[in-house]
Order: C-alpha cells, then structure tokens, then sequence
C-alpha cells in the first residue's frame, strides 16, 4: 500500500509529490517529485525512513537533513513527509485523512 501527499506551496510557486510506502523490514521509503530544485536535492539524500525518523524531531534525519540542506524554515515538505509517513503506518487515519482532504495555514493579516 502506498500513501500519497501534495504539497502545493503557492507563496514560492511549487508543487510537490510526496509517496511513502511500507517496506517488509520496517522502514518506509519516501519518494519525493517537485518543480523545486532545492526540494528534489533533498530527497536525494532521503534514506528508507526507520521508527525514529518520523516519530520524533530530535534525532530525525527527515529534520537533520532539511536543516542542512536549502529548504527555508517556512517549507512545509519536512511536515508533509511526516504526515504521509505517519499516514502509511497507521499513525494517522488514512480514511479520516482522505475525507478531510487536507491541512491549511491561513494567513489573517
């Protein structure tokens, strides 16, 4: 089973694809495809993600490496892999995640 996210991040015009999927030896593999060059350069050095990497920040290499890498703070593909990750395992309902459709940031002023 595979899970799937898009980011649509309109302030900096990108779109991105995001698909976890389960793997037999308990990681999940990421595989990223982005209009963003700083966002594919990223998850080139995504590696199959283990328990630790998504269930915490501290210690996560999903967060290590966006913190080495081009991504602005403001990019919301770290919390997206989180969300599909955590969706593929279970963590998150994938029937209520799909009836919702999505998670917003709203700016008020």
């Amino acid at each position: 089973m595979t899970s799937k996210v898009r980011v649509d991040m309109a302030i900096c015009d990108h779109k991105t694809l995001i698909e976890a999927e389960a793997q037999e030896d308990g990681t999940v593999k990421v595989k990223i495809r982005s209009t963003c060059r700083d966002v594919r350069d990223f998850a080139k050095s995504l590696p199959p993600l283990t328990a630790e990497d998504y269930t915490s920040l501290q210690g996560s290499r999903v967060m290590d490496l966006a913190a080495h890498s081009r991504l602005t703070p403001t990019c919301l593909i770290p919390t997206a892999i989180f969300n599909v990750v955590w969706e593929e395992v279970g963590m998150i309902s994938k029937r209520h995640a799909l009836r919702e459709k999505s998670i917003c940031i709203y700016f008020e002023e």
